[in-house]
C-alpha cells in the first residue's frame, strides 16, 4: 500500500479546519447583514402611561417602519423596574430581538437601593446600545410656602428644621432622591420626607397643601405651573429645559447637583458587536427624526441618541452619585 505524505495529511487538516470555521463565521455576518428578520420585542419595566412606556411606544412605531419589521412593546412593571430588567438579563437570547427601555431607576439607583437582591449587575449582565434621552426635573413648592427664591427656600427650610414636608412617588425613587440631592447640596437641609404610592398621588398631595414640596418631570410640571397652583423653585438639571427656558437651574442659582433622569436602551450581555452597531444606528437615526424630536419633546425628553460607550461612562458617573444619595437618605428594599 502507499501512503500519501505526512504534508498532504497537513494540508488536508488545515483546509478541513478552514471549512470548518467558515459557516460560522458566514452565519455572524449573514446575521449582521440580514438583521432584524422578524420582530423586535421591545420590554418597558414600568405601567402604561409613564414616561417610559410612551417613549417606548414613539420609538417602537418609527423604528419598525425604518427597520422593516414590527417593533413590539410589552409592559412588565414590579419591583421599580427591577422584574422586567432581570428578566431580560438573566432570560433571553443575546441576538439583539429582545431590548429594554433602561433608565436610571432601574440602572443606576437599583444596584445600591436593592443591594445584594438585585437580580442583575448593571455592567457585566447588559449589552449598552444608546443613552436614548433625559428628562429634567423640577422641584415644586405648594403656593403657601413663603419663599420666592432658592435661597430664600434655603433659608427658610434651617430656620424651621424638620417643619417643611416633601412628598415623592415612593422611598427610594427618583423624586425621592431628587430632592435628597438638592437637600445635601444645600447644607444638609432638615425636612421630613413623606413617601406616597406613585407620582400622582404625591403630586396631589402638594397641589392639596398636604406637604409644601415634590419633584416630578418637566411634563408633568407645566400644567400645575402654567395653572398657578404650584410654583416651580428650580430646576434639578445640567442646563435649562427648552419648556421651561425662564425657569434657572439650581446650579444657576448657586445649588451644586443635577438630577437628570434618563432612559436607554440596552439588551442583555452577548449581543454581537455588528449587530450592537446596527441597532445603535438605526435606533439613533429614528431619534434623530425632526418629528420623533418633536414628539419627545412635548413629553419634555432632550434626544440624545449616544453612542454604546458614551452609555457606560453615564452608567460610570451615575451609579456613585445615585447610589451616594440612596445611602444619604437611608432607603432600603426589604
Amino acid at each position: 500500500m502507499i501512503h500519501p505524505p505526512r504534508r498532504h495529511f497537513l494540508k488536508l487538516a488545515t483546509a478541513l479546519a478552514a471549512s470548518a470555521a467558515l459557516p460560522a463565521a458566514a452565519q455572524t455576518t449573514g446575521q449582521a447583514g440580514t438583521f432584524p428578520s422578524k420582530p423586535i420585542r421591545l420590554i418597558v419595566p414600568h405601567a402604561p402611561g409613564g414616561n417610559s412606556d410612551t417613549f417606548g411606544r414613539i420609538l417602537a412605531q418609527y423604528l419598525g417602519e425604518r427597520v422593516g419589521q414590527q417593533v413590539l412593546v410589552e409592559n412588565k412593571p414590579g419591583a421599580g423596574g427591577t422584574v422586567a430588567s432581570g428578566s431580560v438579563a438573566k432570560g433571553t437570547a443575546p441576538d439583539g430581538y429582545t431590548l429594554l427601555v433602561a433608565d436610571n431607576g432601574t440602572h443606576a439607583i437599583a444596584p445600591t437601593l436593592y443591594g445584594a437582591k438585585l437580580p442583575y449587575d448593571v455592567f457585566k449582565d447588559f449589552t449598552p446600545i444608546t443613552l436614548a434621552a433625559t428628562f429634567p426635573t423640577v422641584i415644586l413648592l405648594h403656593p403657601s410656602v413663603p419663599a420666592r427664591t432658592v435661597q430664600e427656600f434655603v433659608a427658610l427650610a434651617k430656620s424651621q428644621p424638620g417643619k417643611l414636608t416633601y412628598s415623592s412617588a415612593g422611598t427610594g425613587n427618583g423624586s425621592h432622591l431628587t430632592i435628597e440631592l438638592f437637600r445635601t447640596a444645600a447644607g444638609g437641609l432638615d425636612m421630613l420626607h413623606v413617601p406616597y404610592k406613585g407620582g400622582a398621588p404625591a403630586v396631589q398631595a402638594v397641589l392639596a397643601g398636604e406637604v409644601q414640596m415634590t419633584a416630578v418631570s418637566v411634563n408633568t410640571a407645566l400644567p400645575h405651573i402654567q395653572s398657578g397652583k404650584l410654583r416651580a423653585l428650580g430646576l434639578a438639571s445640567a442646563k435649562r429645559s427648552p419648556a421651561l427656558p425662564d425657569l434657572p437651574t439650581f446650579i444657576e442659582s448657586g445649588i451644586a447637583f443635577d438630577g437628570d433622569s434618563w432612559l436607554a436602551i440596552v439588551g442583555p450581555a452577548g449581543i454581537p458587536a455588528e449587530i450592537v452597531a446596527k441597532l445603535n444606528a438605526d435606533i439613533t437615526a429614528t431619534l434623530r427624526q425632526p418629528e420623533v424630536q418633536e414628539r419627545l419633546a412635548r413629553l419634555g425628553l432632550v434626544v440624545v441618541a449616544s453612542t454604546p460607550a458614551e452609555l457606560t461612562a453615564v452608567l460610570q458617573r451615575d451609579v456613585p452619585k445615585w447610589g451616594k444619595a440612596v445611602k444619604e437618605s437611608g432607603a432600603v428594599v426589604e
